[in-house]
């Protein structure tokens, strides 16, 4: 029996889903006949690099290219490649054929010519998994190209490809699947095989497929043939329980959500796989929030609005926080004895958990406080003047609380009116530099402002940007840096972050300086290159 992804599999151009830029460029290229001697494929898993390739295999080898570049289909090549037995196309998995052995014997064969065709094609897959040494015999053979042979080169990680490799391909990019493309797909697929499905239970496929066609169609045929539900294949992994428990996060509510974690633990979805996609769905949130929501992908207009509306009641911190708190212990869940205790906590970090596990209690403790014991024969309603002897034992009780507050606050603003804003700047430097062994974005965020005096207990840090302002004081940075200026001037220290009148000065061509004086948007000020990768991309597995 086949599958469904190589049954309806695309064997030209033009049964290739639009918008696809590749596939355009390339049909193009055949009819004109300036095809290249190497590409590059780069984009998500089961997002048609492979399939591309091998109808560019065709159409290089096709004795009968239609006027829009399409393969027949209907030739000897044509026929021999969609069998797989075209000895004149070489398909390569570089993850298990990575070795610079494996590269010379290609670079030994590749001087022979065609055997059937007009062409030959080597398709290497995963060619990021080649080592150093494989690359560099490739890159040899890429400077000096056979005639009548072409390289297609395919991967999900562009970044392990060494640029000398990029320079000497045509690179083309592809995307993931929009739903529309994915609905299209799997409605044809259901009208050949007579399936019947929901168009609800065919958007719910889409979403979960993470805008792949391989895995959409693979999620459809298992429905089919197992004659099971789709809430049981997708139902946790979908973009709708990542909003219910986004909510209960941020209701104060982290027993809910761990509920959810041990119910997809026990339904044997991958973890890791589960809580980077949530990163990912937290990371959508925050484009949302910054105006960019076409950035988001695999989400129908319902969905979106939803995103939209919780979006709304969330705070860009808020946000940070959990992705930062996520991302912690995100890379702990393939090493733990416990695979859903780092997730766990995680989740109670964000919504709050700290507070409960001091009292020593669950979610369930914080929403309903325990009752006194009665005595057998006793009222539980309390007496009037018991209960107005409570009431004034607590009144008293506030009251002592705030005179202390106010006893505690005075003295440490008189302990930090000892530090004078020269003292401050003294020592600076030294505080930034410490501050890195802490968190690189906090650095950044640190070098952005400027002390410009002191009030009380409080350094008022002068920022460019609202962005600045409210990362700097939010809970947890604001946390590490009292603690840090406690340590580096011995005087306990708080943090007050005011807007500056005046805009980034603007630097000359080839002048140097600080961040403060760069003239750029908050979020290039923020991140350097590592924290960016480590706040949206890195540690997640493959999609």
């Amino acid at each position: 029996m086949f599958m469904f992804y190589t049954k309806y599999r695309p064997q030209k151009f033009s049964d290739v889903c639009r918008p696809n830029d590749a596939a355009d460029a390339l049909s193009r290229q055949v009819v004109s006949g300036k095809t290249s001697h190497a590409y590059l494929f780069v984009g998500p898993r089961g997002t048609g690099k492979t399939t591309l390739a091998r109808i560019l295999a065709k159409a290089l080898n096709c004795a009968d290219i239609t006027a829009k570049g399409d393969p027949c289909c209907k030739c000897s090549s044509c026929v021999a490649i969609k069998e797989g037995s075209f000895v004149d196309m070489i398909e390569i998995d570089a993850a298990s054929n990575r070795g610079i052995d494996d590269i010379r014997e290609i670079k030994d064969k590749i001087k022979l010519a065609p055997t059937m065709g007009k062409n030959k094609v080597y398709i290497i897959d995963e060619v990021h998994m080649l080592t150093n040494e494989a690359f560099n015999a490739l890159l040899k053979t890429l400077e000096e190209p056979p005639k009548k042979t072409t390289f297609i080169l395919c991967t999900t990680e562009l970044h392990k490809v060494p640029d000398t490799i990029k320079s000497r391909c045509q690179v083309y990019r592809f995307k993931r699947a929009t739903m529309p493309q994915l609905i299209e797909k799997l409605k044809e697929i259901t009208k050949s095989e007579k399936i019947k499905i929901s168009e609800k239970d065919l958007e719910k496929i889409a979403l979960a497929s993470l805008g792949g066609f391989r895995d959409a169609e693979t999620l459809l045929q298992q429905v089919s043939d197992g004659e099971i539900s789709v809430d049981s294949l997708v139902g946790m992994g979908s973009k709708e329980i990542y909003i219910e428990l986004t909510d209960h996060l941020l209701s104060g509510n982290p027993g809910s959500a761990i509920r959810i974690v041990s119910k997809v633990y026990e339904e044997g979805l991958d973890l890791y796989v589960w809580t980077g996609e949530y990163l990912r769905y937290l990371r959508e949130l925050l484009f949302i929030k910054s105006g960019v929501k076409e950035e988001v992908s695999g989400a129908t207009t319902e969905l979106l609005s939803e995103m939209e509306e919780q979006a709304s009641r969330l705070s860009v911190s808020w946000i940070l926080n959990a992705m930062n708190s996520i991302l912690e212990e995100h890379k702990n869940i393939k090493t733990s004895f416990i695979p859903q205790l780092p997730v766990e906590m995680a989740l109670a970090k964000i919504g709050g958990g700290e507070e409960l596990l001091s009292t020593g209690g669950g979610s369930e403790v914080a929403e309903t406080p325990r009752q006194p014991k009665t005595e057998p024969g006793i009222s539980k309603k309390m007496p009037k003047d018991d209960k107005e002897d409570e009431e004034e034992e607590e009144e008293t009780q506030v009251e002592t609380e705030k005179a202390d507050n106010e006893k505690k606050n005075s003295a440490e603003d008189k302990e930090a009116s000892l530090i004078t804003l020269e003292n401050l700047e003294e020592k600076w430097k030294e505080f930034i530099k410490r501050s890195r062994e802490l968190n690189h974005s906090l650095t950044a965020l640190l070098k952005s402002g400027t002390p410009v005096k002191i009030e009380g207990k409080f350094v008022i840090l002068e920022v460019f940007y609202p962005f600045h302002k409210e990362r700097l004081e939010s809970p947890q940075n604001r946390k590490l840096v009292e603690k840090l200026m406690s340590e580096i001037y011995d005087i306990h220290l708080s943090l007050k972050c005011v807007l500056s009148k005046e805009k980034p000065k603007k630097l000359k061509t080839g002048e140097s300086g600080n961040l403060t004086d760069l003239n750029i948007a908050p979020a290039q000020v923020v991140f350097n290159k590592d924290s960016v990768i480590e706040a949206f991309d890195g540690g997640l597995p493959l999609i």
